[in-house]
């Protein structure tokens, strides 16, 4: 399975086009999605007094789930990432791996998944809408490359793995990139590896196929979308809905002498809403999305403080 393709975080770009159009529904937003990305070039559609074309549309999606991944600055957003993945390669290494060490981790690197697949959406709309725009197209390709070189580095220096004890040699191999991470956190998001340094950390992105001129983003968007639409279609939720409907289509005549003639809506209306409560509670409840906490860690210890001679970073 491709990068992306088990469409984790795809409600974000619902998300985002409900933000885009507030005065829609859920349900709206996610046909102006769909048919923004499946529709023909000259799609349009109406909002109050305005139409908007696809171009437009992808625009302000673009910018929305830009804005989704940045709290106060872009600056502060990354240095708090870095500060982050500090704290958690030193909890990981620091003698024992507790379940809250281990539950930190995988909530950080869920948190890098998804504006990861946020920015890089971006990406791929911004270079379908504005692809002469190469500023605009190397920050969101830089930002891109630096979550997943973080996201690598808590993936080689800390084990999948709970309850477990940790030895000299890991702590070791972890020291130096605990202090790197820290380090970093003054430069912003522009620092550069050389190329030694990225291979022997096995964090080398900079030749990514989806981030190479060749790449077709609007192949990908569609392709994304009818993954996500298979998804949908075969969710338990669908699933038990559809068998529901047919049993009332077999049992209706007996059932619909029940139903008060001026009740206003029928029985396959109510289990039309039913189904998108359904699919609403799992959009927005299952996969709601969480504001990263930058004051959830302490401040680490200064630089010039000692390292424990036993080799344990303290808590």
């Amino acid at each position: 399975m491709g990068r992306y393709e088990s469409c984790t975080h795809f409600y974000m770009l619902y998300e985002a086009t409900e933000n885009c159009f507030p005065s829609v529904s859920w349900q709206n937003a996610c046909t102006v999605l769909r048919e923004t990305i499946l529709a023909p070039d000259d799609y349009t559609v109406e909002f109050g007094n305005k139409t908007y074309d696809k171009t437009e549309i992808m625009r302000l999606l673009s910018a929305e789930l830009s804005l989704s991944c940045v709290y106060e600055s872009p600056q502060q957003t990354h240095h708090d990432i870095l500060e982050n993945a500090a704290n958690i390669i030193k909890h990981m290494n620091d003698g024992y791996v507790t379940k809250e060490d281990y539950q930190e981790r995988l909530e950080f690197l869920e948190m890098i998944d998804r504006y990861e697949f946020a920015l890089f959406a971006a990406y791929c709309l911004t270079r379908i809408t504005d692809p002469d725009s190469s500023t605009r197209l190397g920050e969101l390709q830089l930002n891109i490359i630096r979550l997943r070189e973080i996201r690598d580095l808590i993936l080689n220096f800390t084990r999948d793995e709970v309850d477990i004890e940790i030895g000299r040699d890991e702590y070791e191999s972890a020291k130096p990139i605990y202090k790197m991470l820290k380090s970093l956190q003054s430069l912003g998001y522009e620092y550069n590896f050389s190329l030694k340094e990225r291979s022997s950390l096995g964090i080398d992105h900079e030749d990514d196929s989806d981030l190479a001129d060749g790449f077709n983003p609007m192949n990908w968007l569609k392709r994304i979308m009818l993954l996500e639409l298979r998804i949908e279609m075969s969710s338990p939720a669908n699933k038990e809905a559809d068998d529901a409907e047919d049993t009332i289509e077999d049992t209706v005549k007996d059932t619909v002498k029940t139903i008060p003639q001026n009740a206003g809506i029928s029985a396959s209306r109510q289990l039309e809403d039913e189904r998108m409560s359904e699919r609403i509670a799992q959009l927005r409840g299952t996969y709601n999305k969480r504001r990263f906490d930058r004051n959830r860690f302490y401040m680490l210890e200064k630089e010039q403080v000692p390292l424990p001679v036993d080799g344990d970073v303290d808590n």
